[in-house]
This record gives C-alpha cells, sequence and structure tokens, in this order.
C-alpha cells in the first residue's frame, strides 16, 4: 500500500470515530476498537507536564477494555449518566493527522482536535491533541487512544463523546 493510500485510510479512520460520536451511532464506534482498546485522558500535573502513570496517578478519564466503552455508552443511552441528559450535541473535528510510526500491522498516528458541543443551552469547546495506535484487524482498528486536553478546565461533563 502506498503512502497516499495509507494516509487516506487513517483519516477516514478517524473521521469515521468523530461522526460515529456526533451522531450518536455508539455500536459504529465501538466498531472502530478492539477488545483490548486503552483510552486515556491523562491530567495535568504542572503547566506543561502530564501525568505517566493511570494506574497510580489521578487522570481525568481511564478506560482499559471495549467492555467499559461498551459500559459509559450503554449508560448514556439508558439515561444512567445524569450529567448526559440531555445528550449535547456535538460537532468533532480532525485535522493535522501524521503517521508517526508505520509497521506491517500498526500505526502511531498524531493529530489535532476540536470538540464544539451545546449542552444546558450554552456552547462549549474542548481542544486538543490525538495520540492513536491502530492495529490490522480486518482493516485498521483503534487499540490505544491517549488524549491530550489543552484546555483541561471543563466547564460541564467530561465523557468519551467529547472527545
Amino acid at each position: 500500500m502506498d503512502d497516499l493510500q495509507l494516509q487516506h485510510e487513517v483519516s477516514q479512520l478517524l473521521y469515521r470515530e468523530g461522526l460515529a460520536l456526533d451522531r450518536q451511532h455508539w455500536d459504529e464506534w465501538l466498531d472502530l476498537f478492539t477488545d483490548d482498546v486503552v483510552l486515556w485522558i491523562p491530567s495535568w500535573i504542572t503547566e506543561h507536564e502530564q501525568i505517566s502513570d493511570p494506574q497510580t496517578e489521578i487522570s481525568l478519564l481511564y478506560l482499559n477494555g471495549k467492555n467499559y466503552l461498551k459500559e459509559r455508552t450503554e449508560r448514556v443511552v439508558k439515561g444512567m449518566s445524569p450529567a448526559s441528559v440531555p445528550m449535547p450535541r456535538t460537532c468533532h473535528a480532525v485535522n493535522n493527522i501524521v503517521i508517526e510510526e508505520a509497521g506491517t500491522d500498526s500505526l502511531t498516528v498524531q493529530s489535532a482536535f476540536r470538540v464544539d458541543y451545546y449542552h444546558h443551552k450554552k456552547c462549549y469547546a474542548i481542544f486538543g491533541h490525538y495520540k492513536h495506535q491502530l492495529v490490522q484487524q480486518d482493516g485498521w482498528k483503534i487499540n490505544n487512544k491517549r488524549v491530550t486536553l489543552m484546555n483541561d478546565l471543563v466547564s460541564e461533563v467530561l465523557d468519551v463523546y467529547l472527545i
């Protein structure tokens, strides 16, 4: 596969992830991940240093395994997440997608993102950087997603549909 085709496939995967979240198509979103996926939003220690170990330090969000992602989406769908009622309307924008490392069956991808959302009649924005680890499993799947929030003072709720 040539570099242009690979860039296209990776970009489409990241765009589909944002679109599935915006449309609240939870099954489509979950299908983009491996069973052993890790989704991590580390917290900041200082203005320029983040935590390094989600097992011993406090994270903004840490979900280890697809079952935990599914549990979060089920809570939202069933109305068991009071902070998510009503569900915010979101608009994910992903850009500056760069493949940093490419192996035969794995990729490391960096990108920038912004999520605008409307909740309780107010508009908010979250922005930062993604680092995705992708693996080949009947196409590219997300095996690890690290989210660096640049504006980590979140006005309301922080959940999977906002990142």
